[in-house]
C-alpha cells in the first residue's frame, strides 16, 4: 500500500495515518486489526511502500473491496502473491482453456472459455483439473 507522507515515521504514526486513509473511505481499521506494520525499500524518489499484517482475514476482505476506491483516491493496494502463486496465474494465462486467472483470498482461480469459475492449486494439472471440475468431480 502506498500511504504518501513522510518517509520515516514510528509504526504508532503510521498506524494512524492508514487507518485515516481507510476511514475515509468507509472502512474502519483499528488499532488492534494491525498485527505488524511497516515501510518497505521503493524506488528512489518515490514513497516507500508500506507492508501490513492483518489479524484476521474478514478484515482484509473489508480492506480488499475498497481497492478501486483507494485507487481513485492516490493510494494503491495490492494482495501479496507468492511467486509460485504468481507462476500459476502465468501458466493460466497462457493456457489455450483460460481467458483470465486471478488471485482472490489466498487462493488463484482461472475463467474458462466456457465462462467457468475454477480453483487451482500451485502443482495442479490445468487440464485435469478443468476437466474434473466439467464432469463433476469439483474439490
Amino acid at each position: 500500500m502506498d500511504v504518501k507522507i513522510d518517509g520515516d515515521e514510528s509504526s504508532e504514526t503510521l498506524i494512524t495515518k492508514v487507518s485515516n486513509l481507510f476511514n475515509n473511505q468507509g472502512v474502519i481499521l483499528e488499532k488492534q486489526d494491525i498485527m505488524a506494520i511497516h515501510r518497505i525499500p521503493g524506488r528512489k524518489g518515490s514513497t516507500k511502500p508500506v507492508l501490513i499484517k492483518l489479524m484476521n482475514n474478514q478484515v482484509k476482505s473489508n480492506l480488499m473491496k475498497k481497492r478501486k476506491a483507494m485507487k481513485e483516491a492516490g493510494n494503491r493496494i495490492a494482495d501479496d502473491v507468492t511467486k509460485l502463486n504468481s507462476g500459476l496465474i502465468s501458466r493460466l494465462t497462457l493456457h489455450h482453456n483460460i481467458d483470465s486467472a486471478w488471485f482472490f483470498n489466498g487462493s488463484v482461480y482461472g475463467q474458462t472459455t466456457r465462462q467457468e469459475r475454477v480453483k487451482f492449486d500451485i502443482y495442479d494439472n490445468i487440464d485435469n483439473v478443468i476437466e474434473n471440475f466439467r464432469f463433476g468431480q469439483r474439490t
